[in-house]
């Protein structure tokens, strides 16, 4: 195994990073100290993975809400996590962290869960499916690892319990992911996760720059004209 500077090896620096990175979702993990309030969990979780990824991907931008398509559909979606770029079009609204984002600038989407309750999976399956059937991102370029990986994440922030089957196959094919693990009632940073998050937002990142150096440019379409 190769070492670095500082005496480590690879794989050990590799973990250093990891748990520096997660090391600001900490307060998730003692909140429930304080509330049992399953919204205000939500929500908290939802703000603090929030601020990660915002400097994870500048200069694009992240908000809660939902992606705007034609033809709408009966009821939006809605999101835990978009990251954006007002290119080829700005958000429709866009408030204090919430936002209704043009599909051709939603370039990846996120949901969060606190941990694995009963329906996480069934939650993440349908998510997973808009996202690589392009009904909540943009379709992005046309390069064949673009194609190949799914512009969705499913993030977990602890796994409290044994996993189902359903889920143990998302994270299997790189659908979702789990920051923290309880091992006899401790938190424990699952290393490979984290990595995997950091590796996931900067393919979310190239997909925005592959789009924005493409030889031809995306436009708005004008209305039809009577």
């Amino acid at each position: 195994m190769p070492t670095i500077s500082g005496g480590m090896d690879f794989d050990q620096y590799l973990r250093m990073l990891a748990k520096n990175f997660a090391s600001e979702l900490g307060p998730i993990l003692s909140i429930d100290q304080v509330t049992s309030n399953t919204d205000l969990l939500g929500s908290f979780t939802e703000a603090a993975v929030k601020r990660l990824v915002r400097r994870s991907i500048e200069p694009m931008r992240v908000c809660t809400g939902a992606v705007l398509d034609f033809p709408l559909p009966p009821k939006l979606r809605q999101i835990d996590l978009i990251i954006w770029a007002p290119a080829p079009a700005p958000a429709v609204f866009d408030m204090e962290g919430f936002g209704l984002v043009p599909r051709s600038s939603a370039f990846g989407v996120l949901e969060i869960k606190k941990s694995n309750y009963k329906g996480v999976d069934t939650q993440l399956e349908e998510f997973i499916d808009d996202a690589i059937n392009h009904r909540i991102v943009a379709d992005g370029p046309t390069a064949p690892v673009a194609q190949q990986r799914c512009a969705g994440l499913g993030v977990i922030c602890v796994l409290e319990r044994k996993i189902s089957k359903r889920l143990a196959n998302l994270f299997g094919d790189g659908h979702a992911i789990a920051l923290f693990e309880r091992q006899n009632g401790e938190p424990v940073v699952r290393d490979a996760d984290v990595i995997r998050l950091i590796n996931f937002l900067y393919f979310v990142t190239w997909r925005h720059r592959a789009v924005g150096g493409s030889a031809t440019y995306p436009q708005v379409a004008l209305p039809a004209e009577t």
